[in-house]
């Protein structure tokens, strides 16, 4: 059975709530996020950058949620949750998978280091303005992909909501102003009232 290595907050979030989403069995195993646990040897064998996502399938560990992502896909073909292989659908959708983790989550990411996770004589205001700058051209982009449609392929929900979704998560987390992003306050009110998401966030 798949072993999913998770903390809350974290990307492992994501592969949470995909497994939720397909109804796949999986073993969750919670540990400590904190400095002395994720560089401990224990964890640093299953991920060597002493980090989340980790998961375990019978011996093979892969680190890197859109990867995980994929790879449970693949394992469970022809399922609900991405397009026909192949079409030019199935190509937006991998765009929007990528872009969650490529391009909206590195301004995330340095916001959240340079405003909460950093000693604070390490934080560098300048790091958290570009990166505010750099995260509302994002939001801008996504805003007007999702303008007029329920999820981010259209209709259908897929597993590139699931990886912008957990973007979502955190930009509410740290409060990331919306106020002129009214599609995306619409698009994350409904992946979050998803009952798979609750499950994944502990809601």
């Amino acid at each position: 059975m798949l072993k999913v290595y998770h903390a809350p907050n974290t990307r492992s979030i994501r592969v949470v709530w995909l497994l939720e989403e397909l109804g796949v069995p999986y073993e969750k195993q919670t540990v400590d996020f904190s400095p002395a646990y994720l560089q401990s040897p224990a964890h640093l064998a299953v991920h060597p950058l002493g980090k989340l996502p980790a998961v375990d399938d019978d011996g093979l560990i892969l680190n890197e949620s859109g990867a995980i992502v994929q790879y449970i896909l693949a394992k469970n073909a022809g399922s609900h949750l991405e397009p026909k292989l192949g079409t030019p659908a199935y190509g937006k959708y991998l765009q929007w998978l990528h872009f969650a983790e490529a391009t909206f989550m590195p301004p995330v990411s340095q916001i959240i280091q340079h405003t909460f996770r950093k000693p604070e004589a390490e934080r560098v205001a300048s790091v958290v303005a570009d990166a505010q700058a750099a995260l509302k051209k994002v939001l801008a982009v996504l805003d007007g992909e999702i303008s007029g449609k329920n999820f981010i392929c259209g209709d259908d929900f897929t597993a590139a909501d699931i990886m912008l979704g957990y973007d979502l998560y955190l930009c509410n987390l740290i409060r990331v102003p919306l106020d002129n992003f009214d599609n995306i306050r619409d698009y994350y009110a409904r992946l979050s009232a998803r009952p798979a998401f609750l499950k994944a966030t502990g809601k």
